[in-house]
């Protein structure tokens, strides 16, 4: 079985429900086979106690007959009553033959015992039937089914109604099942397992590709949206890069810088979605800002400068509305934290900077330093990486600079000078499959 996890909803229908359907078909085949064996036995135990009801009202006929008709005493007359009967019994019962009965009689010590010396068990039926509780005066009927040598037998005690007496006699009596009644028990339990075991296989074999049809028609839905996210996700970031930018290819070169240096250093895919997602929408907070500031041609005033540093804050207001766009959070919040604790809106610095922030800052500075602006030119991958070279520590983490400056030029040389639609068909090719990972799971 699936140990709590994310698990795939495809493989949690072909397997683990699967699974869980043959299980619960299993167990409830069991059950209803364990209780239709029990029924069995208590409709065994009631009609074994109604017969020796009817026997015992038989016998107390009988006894009256003889006292009658030979002018025998009480209980000479029930004596050889109750052989007639036992021997009558043998010879008719289908369902099985008592074989031990003893009969107890208030202010008669002692007991009339029999015990049928041809069954083979005869002796553990003895010794059961003494170590039990003795029969108390005028109790009512009682029953039970037991194992005796690992044979299923009815022990009964039923009170004897002697001729309108109140002071009545019992009879106890243990009554073994013929072979035949026991197979079939036996058998009805096997066929309750497999009538109930067919039944729920088949429900769910027919259950299985109508609930196959909907998960898939689930993750196609679920895939689908994803890529409507991700989508308004791209339009939203490049309508932001458009306010304070000629054109949205900033967007979309330095989400990619930012992904390929996240792949080479092995961040999980939880981590690239929340990097491309904070890549997308670092600056979303530049629409809090006027016009007179954000597109100011000159340097800014040290007032200007403070408001400009809020759209940190504004973004993360903008994120923080929603669910999906929330992990863009350490992206937004944290890109513009130097290594050295020199950075702003907190201070933080080392690792306290989230990894995706620090990533992110390296491919931001990068692509601005070799992109042209209207208030200055591009300069050289070389250029921009020896700038980057002479941050490490200060503003850049070390590591993440020195990652960055073995595959800087071949992806300058491929993003460069691309057009935004080709940047934006192969970042949707890098980013995509970040974003599928996970559109079809749930958890176990």
């Amino acid at each position: 079985m699936y140990s709590p996890r994310n698990v795939p909803l495809l493989t949690y229908v072909r397997h683990v429900l699967v699974a869980r359907l043959a299980l619960m078909a299993t167990v409830i085949a069991l059950t209803l086979a364990t209780l239709a064996y029990l029924a069995e036995e208590r409709m065994l135990e009631e009609a074994v106690v109604a017969e020796a009801q009817e026997d015992l009202a038989e016998l107390v006929e009988r006894t009256r007959a003889i006292v009658s008709h030979d002018g025998l005493k009480p209980l000479d007359a029930f004596r050889l009553a109750v052989g007639e009967k036992i021997a009558a019994n043998a010879r008719k019962s289908r369902r099985g033959k008592v074989v031990y009965a003893r009969f107890f009689k208030p202010g008669i010590s002692g007991a009339e015992e029999y015990l049928d010396q041809t069954f083979v068990l005869h002796e553990a039926v003895r010794a059961h039937a003494h170590a039990g509780k003795s029969p108390e005066p005028n109790a009512g009927a009682w029953s039970e089914t037991v194992f005796i040598a690992d044979i299923l037998c009815v022990h009964a005690i039923l009170p004897i109604d002697e001729f309108g007496r109140s002071d009545t006699g019992q009879v106890e009596i243990i009554f073994v099942p013929a072979p035949s009644v026991l197979a079939a028990m036996e058998r009805k339990a096997f066929y309750t397992v497999g009538a109930v075991a067919f039944v729920a296989l088949a429900t769910a074999a027919l259950l299985y590709p109508v609930i196959l049809r909907l998960t898939n028609r689930l993750v196609a839905f679920s895939r689908n949206l994803q890529a409507a996210n991700f989508e308004t996700l791209a339009l939203l970031g490049c309508a932001v890069a458009k306010r304070d930018s000629d054109t949205d290819e900033h967007n979309y070169r330095v989400t990619l810088y930012a992904l390929r240096m996240a792949e080479a250093l092995g961040l999980d895919a939880a981590g690239m979605r929340a990097l491309a997602k904070g890549a997308f929408l670092h600056d979303v907070g530049k629409i809090a800002i006027r016009d007179s500031i954000l597109l100011k041609p000159g340097k800014l005033t040290e007032d200007e400068y403070e408001i400009m540093k809020t759209h940190v804050r504004h973004g993360l207001e903008v994120v923080a509305r929603s669910t999906w766009l929330r992990d863009a959070k350490d992206v937004v919040g944290c890109h513009h934290e130097k290594f050295n604790g020199k950075g702003y809106p907190n201070g933080i610095s080392g690792k306290d900077i989230p990894l995706t922030a620090r990533i992110f800052t390296v491919a931001d500075v990068f692509d601005a330093l070799t992109s042209r602006r209207s208030y200055k030119n591009a300069l050289s991958c070389a250029e921009a990486l020896d700038i980057l070279m002479r941050g490490r520590g200060k503003h850049f983490d070390p590591k993440i600079v020195d990652t960055f400056a073995t595959m800087a030029a071949p992806l300058h040389e491929r993003y460069a000078h691309r057009s935004g639609r080709d940047l934006s068909a192969e970042l949707i090719d890098v980013a995509w499959k970040y974003f599928h990972v996970g559109t079809d799971t749930l958890v176990s």
